[in-house]
């Protein structure tokens, strides 16, 4: 968002902050990695990397074209 704020660049101002919400929004649902998970509890749900990246990529998708 910064290097977008230095060259005045909109587009890639929108495009970092719509993947930041789209992390903290996904990570507030439940959907993390056991790393983050278990800094929450034993019993809270985690996913596998590629299973986290794939959320976040169909979470970003969809605020990307709302």
């Amino acid at each position: 968002a910064h290097r977008g704020k230095l060259d005045g660049n909109d587009a890639l101002i929108n495009f970092a902050t719509t993947l930041e919400n789209t992390v903290i929004k996904t990570v507030e649902a439940g959907g993390m990695t056991k790393d983050l998970a278990l800094l929450i509890g034993a019993e809270q749900k985690w996913m596998t990397t590629t299973g986290f990246l794939e959320k976040l990529d169909e979470n970003f998708q969809k605020a990307m074209s709302a």
